[in-house]
């Protein structure tokens, strides 16, 4: 499926990630349940109706009521303080991967779902909807709810255990970037081709507001440019800073008030950059970790060295990205990544707040080097830029001529990669 992905497709992500969605399933499985309860309820056998009093029921949908209002207040207090954590411990843009992370959604879905389900209920028995048998099914599903519930609040106690825990917390922030890398590397180009440019002839056309650019509704400028019979060349992507005054792309046809509004709705621009289509975000975000963990007051080398492995490996992944891929979208035409963004991105601030640690040094040498060998021509490239840099913010902060050679020496083989590929 192409990376580019439709704005209603974008609204549904989104929409299903949000907790009341899933609280919200509860609620109609209680409407369900009560629904269901006047259809089933009389094929039942009797003798079973004689077993199930509305005093059982009753108290079991009480309890419930009760104790899930209070854990859910509880786990949601406990969420706020986990995010608060996050951001001083590893940085504030982690704490969108933790908000959006699906088991943290579904316990505060399942505890406040619950709490809703057996206020349904009640408000039903209280009603009189439920006969004998209605009062079956009734039964049968809040035990149902009941047994969720068990499940999920011991996964949530294991999971409060880690869920602050620096190293759980990069490791979600890598598992994201490795996906996001890996989409974009599938379709470099979110589905449609290169952009190589202005195109001759070619009418430009504005976002008119000032943000991030965070998804792009590649299907929208499809359906415009077949429309047209024309091709829609976008000048920015995904985590593009624009203004009223930037040009987001050209057109090869003179587009009317109506397509200028198609066309400007096709980019999601947001005060903040967003995970979803941006790889390069995802860099900032660990290469911020491993900055404050080199900071004079945390002096934590331990964490960065780890996180150069990380970035290494989110890096690695982008070595498979080519323009070969049959376009999806073949009348739009996207920008394309730049390896020396991704690197300067991943690596630019890291190297200049680790040049007084020899340790991360070393390590951040390393790591260039294997990236120049694997990465073809653009990635010795970008290796050896951010090698020479890291050379040259060490100079100036290293006190032993020794450490600096050994530095050097590192620093001389990845730009012997260089002129190899």
């Amino acid at each position: 499926m192409p990376f580019g992905t439709g704005r209603l497709g974008l609204f549904v992500r989104r929409i299903l990630r949000r907790m009341w969605f899933r609280a919200a399933l509860y609620a109609v499985a209680a409407l369900v349940t009560v629904t269901v309860a006047a259809w089933i309820g009389p094929v039942l056998p009797r003798s079973w109706a004689a077993r199930v009093t509305e005093g059982s029921v009753n108290s079991l949908l009480e309890i419930m009521a009760s104790s899930m209002l209070v854990v859910a207040t509880f786990s949601l207090g406990t969420m706020v303080s986990a995010f608060t954590a996050a951001a001083s411990v590893a940085t504030p843009r982690a704490s969108n991967i933790l908000i959006d992370d699906p088991i943290s959604q579904n316990v505060l879905a399942t505890f406040v779902g619950a709490f809703v389900f057996s206020i349904i209920g009640l408000i039903a028995m209280s009603l009189g909807l439920f006969g004998g048998d209605g009062r079956i099914v009734l039964l049968v599903v809040t035990v149902s709810v009941i047994i969720a519930v068990i499940f999920t609040l011991f996964g949530w106690l294991d999971y409060l255990a880690n869920m602050v825990r620096l190293g759980e917390i990069l490791r979600k922030i890598e598992a994201h970037a490795l996906n996001v890398m890996t989409k974009r590397a599938e379709t470099p180009f979110l589905g449609g081709r290169m952009f190589r440019g202005q195109p001759s002839g070619g009418t430009p056309f504005k976002t008119n507001v000032t943000g991030y650019v965070t998804s792009i509704d590649i299907e929208a400028l499809q359906d415009m440019a077949y429309k047209a019979s024309g091709v829609v060349h976008a000048a920015v992507g995904p985590g593009d800073h624009v203004d009223p005054d930037t040009v987001a792309g050209y057109t090869t046809w003179a587009p009317n008030a109506e397509d200028q509004a198609v066309l400007r709705a096709a980019f999601v621009i947001e005060p903040e950059r967003s995970f979803e289509q941006d790889p390069r975000y995802c860099l900032i975000v660990l290469s911020e970790v491993a900055s404050r963990a080199l900071s004079p007051g945390i002096n934590d080398p331990g964490t960065a060295i780890g996180i150069i492995g990380r970035l290494q490996r989110v890096l690695t992944v982008w070595t498979s990205a080519g323009d070969g891929v049959q376009p999806a979208y073949g009348l739009v035409h996207m920008p394309a990544l730049s390896t020396d963004d991704l690197f300067e991105d991943a690596f630019g601030p890291l190297a200049r707040d680790a040049a007084p640690a020899l340790e991360v040094g070393l390590r951040l040498q390393k790591a260039l080097g294997a990236l120049a060998r694997i990465g073809g021509p653009t990635f010795a490239e970008a290796a050896a830029l951010q090698s020479a840099r890291a050379l040259d913010h060490a100079r100036s902060k290293l006190v032993l001529e020794a450490d600096v050679e050994r530095l050097k020496a590192l620093a001389l083989d990845v730009q012997s990669a260089r002129a190899r590929s």
